[in-house]
């Protein structure tokens, strides 16, 4: 067995598949261990992969003490964002900020072309690139989370973002773009003046761009910003040859461009709640060229509700979320997005059981919630007592407290984005207060699928730390 370890990090150097077998024992390893996992010899690519970087460590990541001490370093950024009063913020008050920011506001820096391989033309081959398959029932490999940065230059407007993509064939991909996100907004834009829209692919970057990526009232700016603060350190851009800035230190870029207009049917993946789902259309992406480290790391979080990066970061990103928007909703205490939903279902702590304040309450959290997740279409509001993180109890105290004629709002939408849409759920805001409990069986461990490879491998890792820790 080749392993190495290095304090949280598990090097693997057994050959593996990105097909079935790094998800799996990705998944597997986080049930059992902390570690941040390498493989260096993935199957027919020459990137090493690397996941679970933030699962449980994500203060480690952010080169914070606790999680608590990221809140704070966020709540710092948050207050200067916010609209400036002039009964709250004062000139000097003002000024200071922006002296204490200027340690944090992003650099330029300039593209070391010297140490990057660039592969276009012939030579440029998507399928060389590590892509996670977690069933035999997806149709495509998944980039499950890289950082998206999609550029018009014809309104000077950029952004950062994080969503799913499928490598359809060796130039093309094709994009997860929700309704209604600042994505969609830009490739509309782009059809209306007749232009491509210029995306970058970002497969590794510095940690702390992840958790600013997800909020989408931020701009681009005010994300690397707000990266720099979380792990008080200065981010750096790089600005590409193709007019595209992207994070100084990345790993692998896949840059190309968006023609509005061009879809194509997106093949089914696996979400966190066990749907398989696919078949809307999707924007093509059509790669022009790969920028690549001499011996690049591919970061990716695997899918799973509670054992992955993904489930981390929103652990994360609904605090900052509530942070931002707590003068809109005063009277929730605490939230949490419900993995095992896909994160469509917000669970809300309330201090309030006035009706008219529960009604005002959830209206404001539904829409809002859409910022962090579009397609949020299921409030649950709960009393002081609940914990909300406990599913067992969340269940009992809907079952005991509900009256489906007076506890639940079903809200038509016209224009509402299904997850991905599709029909047969509308939006709901559900009251329930209690203390009780109860339990989701988490359905996407059924579609993985160990391999007699993974299965010793999994074994040789479990029993080697086992023995180290006694």
């Amino acid at each position: 067995m080749a392993f190495f370890q290095r304090g949280k990090l598990l090097e693997i150097n057994n050959e593996v598949s990105p097909d079935f077998e790094i998800p799996w024992l990705s998944i597997e390893l986080a049930k059992h261990f902390d570690h941040a996992l390498l493989y260096s010899k993935v199957s027919g690519k020459t990137p090493r992969v690397l996941t679970n970087v933030f699962y449980k460590k994500i203060h480690l990541a952010l080169n914070a003490g606790s999680e608590e001490q990221i809140i704070n370093r966020a709540s710092r950024v948050v207050s200067l964002i916010e609209p400036l009063s002039p009964i709250q913020k004062d000139k000097l008050h003002l000024l200071a900020s922006l002296a204490w920011i200027a340690d944090y506001y992003p650099d330029v820096k300039e593209f070391q072309s010297s140490t990057i391989r660039v592969l276009q033309g012939y030579d440029l081959d998507l399928t060389l690139i590590p892509a996670l398959k977690h069933s035999s029932q997806e149709e495509y490999p998944v980039m499950t989370n890289p950082l998206i940065i999609a550029t018009l230059d014809s309104i000077d407007e950029t952004e950062i973002t994080v969503q799913r993509v499928q490598v359809v064939d060796e130039k093309t991909m094709l994009l997860h773009v929700p309704r209604n996100s600042r994505i969609q907004h830009l490739i509309e834009e782009a059809s209306r003046r007749g232009k491509p829209l210029k995306i970058a692919v970002v497969l590794g970057a510095p940690a702390s761009i992840y958790p600013p990526a997800f909020l989408s009232w931020l701009s681009f700016t005010e994300k690397l910003l707000l990266a720099g603060v979380i792990s008080e350190t200065k981010l750096a851009t790089t600005k590409l040859e193709d007019n595209i800035y992207v994070p100084f230190s990345f790993q692998t870029t896949v840059i190309g461009e968006i023609v509005p207009g061009d879809e194509r049917p997106e093949g089914k993946m696996l979400y966190e709640n066990g749907d398989i789902l696919g078949g809307t259309p999707m924007p093509v992406i059509h790669a022009k060229k790969i920028l690549m480290e001499s011996n690049p790391i591919i970061y990716y979080s695997t899918i799973h509700p509670t054992q992955s990066d993904i489930a981390e970061l929103f652990r994360l990103v609904e605090k900052i979320f509530l942070l931002n928007y707590k003068n809109l909703l005063p009277n929730v205490i605490d939230l949490t997005f419900l993995g095992n939903d896909a994160f469509r279902t917000v669970v809300a702590k309330v201090n309030t059981f006035k009706r008219e304040k529960l009604i005002n309450t959830g209206i404001n959290l539904l829409s809002l919630s859409k910022t962090l997740n579009p397609y949020t279409d299921t409030i649950i509001l709960v009393g002081p007592n609940t914990n909300i993180h406990n599913h067992l109890q969340l269940l009992k105290t809907i079952i005991e407290n509900v009256d489906p004629d007076k506890d639940v709002i079903k809200i038509p939408q016209q224009d509402y984005e299904t997850f991905p849409r599709r029909s047969g759920r509308g939006s709901l805001i559900i009251f329930a207060t209690s203390q009780k409990e109860g339990e989701k069986p988490e359905s996407v461990d059924s579609y993985l699928e160990p391999t007699s490879r993974s299965l010793k491998i999994f074994g040789e890792i479990l029993d080697k730390l086992a023995k180290q820790s006694t």
